[in-house]
């Protein structure tokens, strides 16, 4: 029973995976690779799926398709609510974000992905499952063990290598964090802080070195920040689906920094 609910549940994960993809895709224009993991699959979608298969086999078994439609809305509303609170606090990162949605609740849950989950869990029961559940009982009982333990190591090490690759990239954040705070605060508080006067001293002083000089000073402003800023995205677009908090603070520092560097050049 357990190793046929492991087969079943990464195949409904993989067809997660498939979906939300290709809807994210089309949805931005670009392709967009889902999931909290660096295989294919989304394991919120295996666990809903095999939740609420179980449940309706087991503790449900006489239903109608609103009372499939109304637990899958529900039950969806909660399953997601709560794994993203939990990996927001577990990695100070979440990976779907809601907030400009219409009916939102902290971001984490809108009225419209709930009612598409439900629809999903219509598919599911009753086009998906009536296929699908037979042929994985109908699989040697020899064949079903073997997969299922190659398919949970499998699952183990991306989760374990996931799992860690993302903690210690929070740390390799925190330290950007404040080496940046550390240093280009000092930069701008000593040269570029009109409330201390220094503003006027550095670019009067400046303004006595010909121009060429000038242009040199300001190309190595402007290098040095792009190249910060271009060094941070890369190391973000190499963790998977990473969209913390620290991510926003750095974007945001960063961004007030080139707007203040950039209003001082002009002025």
């Amino acid at each position: 029973m357990i190793d046929r609910c492991i087969i079943y549940f990464i195949i409904l994960s993989f067809i997660g995976y498939i979906y939300e993809s290709i809807a994210m895709t089309i949805w931005g224009g670009k392709w967009d690779n889902r999931g909290f993991l660096y295989g294919p699959i989304i394991p919120i979608y295996g666990f809903a799926a095999l939740g609420g298969t179980l449940f309706f086999r087991y503790c449900m078994t006489d239903y109608t398709p609103l009372q499939v439609f109304l637990i899958a809305v529900g039950s969806s509303a909660v399953l997601e609510y709560s794994v993203h609170y939990t990996m927001e606090k577990l990695f100070h990162a979440y990976w779907w974000d809601y907030s400009k949605a219409p009916l939102n609740l902290n971001g984490r849950i809108c009225l419209p992905a709930s009612l598409g989950f439900g629809l999903a869990g219509l598919i599911i029961i009753y086009v998906i499952n009536p296929r699908l559940v037979p042929f994985i009982e109908a699989l040697p009982d020899t064949f079903v063990e073997v997969l299922s333990i190659i398919l949970t190591i499998l699952f183990t090490v991306d989760l374990t290598m996931t799992v860690s690759i993302i903690s210690g990239f929070e740390n390799r954040v925190e330290a950007m964090d404040n080496f940046i705070n550390e240093h280009m605060d000092v930069l701008v508080a000593n040269y570029l802080d009109e409330s201390k006067g220094l503003n006027n001293k550095f670019y009067n002083a400046v303004d006595r070195i010909d121009e060429g000089r000038k242009r040199l000073i300001n190309d190595r402003i402007d290098k040095t920040i792009n190249s910060m800023d271009r060094v941070y995205h890369e190391t973000l677009s190499r963790i998977k689906g990473y969209r913390g908090k620290n991510a926003s603070k750095l974007n945001y520092m960063l961004k007030k920094v080139k707007q203040k560097i950039g209003r001082n050049k002009d002025e």
